[in-house]
Order: C-alpha cells, then structure tokens, then sequence
C-alpha cells in the first residue's frame, strides 16, 4: 500500500500543478466569455471549486486545458442563467457557446489582448467610444444612442462593423483566423 499512497500523492501534486498553471488561461477563456463583468473573478473561483471536486475524475495525461475549458464554459453558462432573470446579459448563449468552442488559442492570451489593444488604438475615436459604451457594465446602447443623437439601430450595425474591423486586425497581426 505504501506505493498506492506515493502515486496517489504523485497525481494530486501533479494536478495541483495543472490546476494552477492554467490559473491566468482558464480566467482568460472566462473573460472572453464574459467581456465587462465585474463577475469574472466569481466564476473563475467556481470553476475552481468544480475542477477540485472532479480532480477524480480527470484522466491523468489527458488534454487538461481542454477539460477545464470545458468545465469553465458550463460555470459560465449557470453564471448566465443566475443573472439572466435580471437582463444584464451582453451576448446571446448561441454566441458564448461558439466564442467556447473556438477553445484555447494558439497565441496566449497576453498576445491576443495587446493584438487587441493596437487595434483599438486604430479606431476613431467616435467608434473607440462606441465600443467602451457598449461594453461598460450598467451602460445601455440605448444610453448612449441618446447621448449621441443616433439611434441604437445604427449603432448596432456600427457595432457589427467595428467587431469585424477588430477581428480582421488582430487576425493580421496575430496570422490567425478566429472564426
């Protein structure tokens, strides 16, 4: 049994350190699921709690990012339920569910936002202001379409534009497509 106890402890240690290498990625994929929410750091902790309590469960030298992806992406989705009953839903559970099964990307997640961040810096500044009013918590497109005299319509096709100008841009400096 001594041998039993060592292995035992071998794979816990082991996953330990899984799980706490894949902290700053797992918190990530969460973002990108959850862009603006004060909630991140909640779900991030429950899906911590989740992956400690199937730890059993996880096939050691399996694909343990894509495991605890996964497992994120369903704390996500229950996080959408809780909060869906009180209308602070920002994307539609078909979009966080396709953002989810674009899965890790090959860059970190460092390189992507800074990608992201040059690329904001291109922007006009209408169209800069338009994407911070559209993605700060407590905010409403419908706010900010009357701040601006326009209607929330046009902002929203404005929107789709400047989202397809962001993907383009960082999918040139990063030689990576996302979707």
């Amino acid at each position: 049994m001594p041998f039993r106890k060592q292995n035992e402890g071998n794979e816990l240690q082991t996953y330990v350190t899984l799980m706490t290498g894949h902290q700053a990625n797992l918190r990530a994929f969460i973002v990108s699921l959850m862009p603006g929410s004060q909630d991140v750091d909640d779900v991030l902790q429950n899906t911590n709690a989740v992956l400690w309590q199937k730890r059993a469960r996880f096939q050691h030298g399996t694909n343990f990012t894509a495991w605890a992806f996964k497992i994120a992406r369903y704390e996500v989705l229950a996080y959408r339920n809780r909060i869906k009953r009180d209308g602070l839903i920002v994307f539609t559970d078909r979009l966080v569910e396709a953002l989810a099964e674009m899965g890790p990307f090959e860059q970190t997640n460092e390189e992507v936002l800074a990608a992201l961040d040059g690329c904001l810096e291109r922007l006009s500044d209408n169209q800069r202001n338009l994407v911070k009013a559209r993605y700060t918590p407590g905010r409403s497109l419908e706010q900010h379409a009357a701040t601006v005299d326009k209607s929330p319509g046009s902002l929203r096709i404005a929107l789709l534009r400047i989202r397809a100008i962001l993907r383009d841009c960082v999918e040139t400096k990063l030689g990576t497509k996302f979707a």
